[in-house]
């Protein structure tokens, strides 16, 4: 029994989709450049200057990469032609290893015109005066000579261009176009740095000579939630846990038609009607939890950013994984079932040796959940934002995934204290919206304190004799009948407040001290925290789980709007004073709070139950992001 069923949750997550250029013209259109003047000279040419197409001005610096010039290449990892299988040749199920190794970039073919597209531009101008014993290579340095690839234009189209062949005479003396992929994104710096050395040598009459252009591979960047949100991805609880071969739950989710339903409303009421997208869940509708939406891009036609999606599952092993080559969730493999295809990549990196390790994925492994990762929107010279995630001693994720994360260079992952509370995820305390003005957008904090004096003021005005929980039968919540006055006394409520205000302000001062968080650029909601009451000889104390549905635990839509869990919270003046609050402290900064029914969907499920961010993921529209070679100003 994993730790999310024993006093968390479960995880699902899939999806996103990618905005690329259309066909073939894409990598043509990168070769359409300044004509260049026959020479004697061996040239190898890729665009360095980062305009999308090749011409002259890419010839200076071009062995060298800086953060202002230097040629680009992205991850071929998405599946343009949809050729990738998701079960064996007689439909047993694939190891997670073999699920996720199928990609454009694990065949020596260019698939279609859209992965054409994917492929970085190289040329080689016509030189004058080579014989018909002129000699010919192109070869990648050592360390990446298995990373990427490079193809070359014969009889009109791209064919894989081996290492050890050769470029023919005539071709030299025509001009040589050619095209590159990384077959992969970096993951430990020490095996492969991202950056590939490509080296023309021209042999001819007892004469060598060589030209070397380097390239880097686009990094994989986490989306941030100031991107408009394009559609929802929400579980599909009638379907089997997986595309595979599986059996659907004969019992309906309890809470789900109302959660959709409000769900449905809000987003109509942003603007945003594309359909909800049904990922198959079994029981399993955590679809936070599962995979982070990530991107890659490359400057493609006339400078435009061209992406590809890249939906990062979560490392998390289970402590009861069906078998060893399987350890992940289930419910985690539709981001390549289900989601991989074409613009749209799946990328999985885990620690294969966690399985031997029950103990530590039992009461560790919810650390490497994805809703323990979130996204600083742009600032400084962040200009794609910054990764923050939940980690404390133990209690920390996958080290070769974060590994990864770090290892690309561009949103340096900070790390804060998630140790306290019982799942253990970033998402239960933090979130980001828009806001006018300042940097341009608030950090959402749950605050206990704040949930505790609104109590303190009903109380006050003379409804300390109300339920504090409105709108839910008594025997539907932890507490049975427990008023607003019973509830300040309350000490899991009490002890719970302390401990939760503790880690919040922890978590708070890392992130003043590591990202310059001021109080300025803070939004605080109130939250109700309890602490869970844990068996003796659980290794991890004092931690805490909200009491009442957590307003920050929600999703920004990028419009301006903000859906939120409806908080059930006592009443005064005809209000809920929870919602009133969030609704004031968000409509401050601009932002519209719209209400989710959860209580009985994700709320109040298990001893540690989720809110909205937690049963709910997001593709966005990447049309708005700032091209991360461009240097901050």
């Amino acid at each position: 029994m994993t730790e999310h069923r024993r006093i968390v949750r479960a995880g699902l997550a899939t999806a996103t989709v990618a905005c690329f250029a259309a066909g073939g013209l894409a990598v043509e259109g990168a070769w359409v450049g300044t004509p260049s003047a026959a020479s004697s000279r061996a040239l190898l040419r890729a665009d360095t200057d980062r305009d999308g197409r090749l011409s002259p001005a890419d010839d200076a610096r071009r062995g060298a990469w800086t953060v202002n010039r230097g040629a680009i290449m992205l991850p071929n990892l998405d599946d343009d032609a949809a050729r990738c299988p998701t079960t064996g040749k007689n439909g047993e199920r694939l190891t997670d290893a073999a699920l996720a190794a199928c990609n454009d970039a694990t065949d020596a073919v260019v698939n279609g015109a859209a992965d054409e597209a994917d492929l970085a531009p190289l040329e080689i101008p016509a030189m004058v005066g080579v014989s018909g014993s002129a000699r010919a290579t192109l070869r990648p340095d050592g360390p990446s000579r298995d990373q990427v690839r490079i193809f070359i234009q014969r009889g009109g189209r791209l064919t894989a261009l081996d290492a050890d062949s050769g470029i023919r005479p005539d071709e030299l003396r025509r001009g040589v176009r050619l095209a590159v992929e990384a077959r992969d994104v970096v993951r430990d710096p020490d095996v492969w740095s991202g950056f590939s050395d490509l080296t023309l040598t021209v042999t001819d009459r007892g004469r060598t000579r060589t030209d070397t252009v380097r390239l880097r591979v686009a990094p994989v960047l986490f989306q941030h939630d100031l991107l408009p949100l394009h559609r929802a991805v929400v579980a599909n609880p009638k379907a089997p846990v997986t595309l595979e071969d599986g059996t659907a739950p004969d019992k309906p989710v309890k809470g789900q038609e109302a959660y959709r339903r409000d769900l449905r409303r809000a987003l109509d009421a942003e603007g945003l009607r594309e359909p909800f997208i049904e990922s198959p869940a079994g029981g399993d509708q955590w679809m936070g939890d599962m995979f982070k939406a990530g991107y890659a891009s490359m400057p493609g036609p006339d400078g435009r950013e061209h992406h590809i999606v890249v939906n990062l599952r979560s490392p998390a092993v289970t402590p009861d994984f069906p078998a060893r080559d399987r350890p992940l969730r289930d419910a985690s493999r539709p981001v390549f079932t289900m989601m991989r295809g074409p613009g749209v990549a799946g990328l999985q990196q885990f620690d294969a040796t966690a399985v031997d390790r029950p103990d530590d994925n039992l009461y560790y492994g919810s650390a490497s959940s994805s809703g323990n990762f979130g996204t600083i929107p742009p600032y400084g010279k962040y200009r794609t934002g910054r990764i923050v995630y939940g980690g404390e001693g133990k209690f920390a994720p996958d080290a070769t995934f974060i590994r990864m994360l770090e290892a690309q260079g561009y949103q340096d992952p900070i790390a804060v204290d998630t140790s306290w509370l019982g799942v253990g995820h970033l998402d239960e305390f933090l979130h980001f919206v828009p806001r006018r003005g300042g940097k341009g957008w608030s950090m959402v904090i749950a605050d206990p304190h704040l949930g505790m004096d609104l109590l303190k003021k009903v109380a006050g005005s003379g409804g300390g004799g109300q339920l504090l929980v409105g709108g839910i039968a008594p025997a539907n919540t932890q507490f049975p009948h427990l008023t607003v006055a019973q509830a300040l006394a309350k000490p899991e409520l009490v002890n719970g407040t302390r401990i939760a205000a503790a880690g919040v302000n922890r978590a708070l001062r890392q992130l003043r001290e590591q990202a310059g968080i001021t109080e300025q650029d803070i939004i605080r909601v109130p939250a109700l925290f309890a602490k869970i009451d844990l068996p003796d000889d659980y290794p991890r104390k004092d931690l805490t789980v909200t009491y009442l549905p957590d307003a920050a635990n929600g999703i920004s839509t990028g419009t301006g709007g903000y859906l939120a869990p409806a908080q059930h919270g006592p009443r005064q003046g005809g209000y809920d004073v929870f919602q009133r609050a969030t609704e004031e402290a968000l409509g401050r900064a601009g932002v519209r709070v719209h209400w989710i029914e959860d209580w009985d969907y994700s709320h109040y499920v298990g001893t540690a139950g989720g809110d909205i961010h937690c049963v709910t993921n997001v593709q966005r529209d990447l049309s708005g992001t700032t091209p991360w070679w461009r240097p901050a100003r």
